[in-house]
C-alpha cells in the first residue's frame, strides 16, 4: 500500500512554483493525488491561508512530507500558522536541569513541535549545554547522516523572543557562535 494512498491534495498559492513542483511529484510517487475531493492542503510554512479554502481538511505546512521517513506523520505537528514556529521540529534534550527540559518540552510543544524524552532517529534538534553526554557524542556522530541540529538552548529562547523560528547556525554545536559573545 502507498504512503500516501488515500490523500487528495490541493497545493496553497504560497508556494513558489519550483517547490509546486517538486512536492507534486513527491506525493504522486507515494500515492497521493491532486484530483478531488481534497483531504489535504499544503501551504507554506508561516503562511496565512485562511478564507483560501472551505471545509474541514487538514492543512499542513510544505514540511510535512519531509518530516515523513517512510510512515505517514500526523498532520497535526506541521502547521503552516506562523504562531507555531516550531511545526515540523522533534526535539530532545541532554543534561539540562529539570526546569528547563519542561520549559522546552511545553514551549516547543504548545508552539507546534514535538517533544522525545529519549533520542530516537525522528529528533530534529536535540538541545546540550556541553559535549560531555552520551546523548551528544551520539547526536554528533549521527549528524551527517540524519541532518539532526545538535544546538544551544539559546536557539529556544531567541526564537520565542522575537517570536519566529530563526536559524540554527549560530547556535550548532561543537562551536557555537552564541557562547563567543
Amino acid at each position: 500500500m502507498a504512503l500516501f494512498n488515500g490523500v487528495h491534495y490541493a497545493l496553497s498559492s504560497s508556494i513558489q512554483a519550483g517547490r509546486h513542483k517538486e512536492l507534486s511529484a513527491l506525493l504522486d510517487l507515494h500515492g497521493a493525488t491532486s484530483a478531488p475531493p481534497h483531504t489535504h492542503i499544503i501551504a507554506l510554512a508561516g503562511s496565512h491561508i485562511e478564507g483560501e479554502y472551505e471545509g474541514s481538511l487538514h492543512v499542513v505546512s510544505d514540511m510535512w512530507y519531509e518530516g515523513i521517513d517512510g510512515q505517514y506523520v500526523s498532520e497535526r505537528y506541521y502547521s503552516p500558522d506562523p504562531i507555531m514556529i516550531f511545526s515540523g521540529v522533534v526535539a530532545c534534550a541532554t543534561d539540562l536541569s529539570q526546569w528547563d527540559l519542561e520549559v522546552l518540552s511545553a514551549g516547543i510543544t504548545s508552539l507546534g513541535g514535538q517533544w522525545r524524552t529519549a533520542l530516537t532517529r525522528d529528533v530534529t534538534h536535540l538541545f546540550a549545554l556541553h559535549k560531555q553526554s552520551n546523548k551528544y557524542q551520539t547526536a554528533m556522530y549521527f549528524a551527517p547522516y540524519t541532518g539532526m541540529f545538535i544546538l544551544t538552548p539559546h536557539w529556544f529562547d531567541d526564537s520565542v523572543q522575537l517570536g519566529c523560528r530563526i536559524s540554527e547556525i549560530p547556535y550548532l554545536w561543537p562551536d557555537p557562535e552564541v557562547l563567543a559573545r
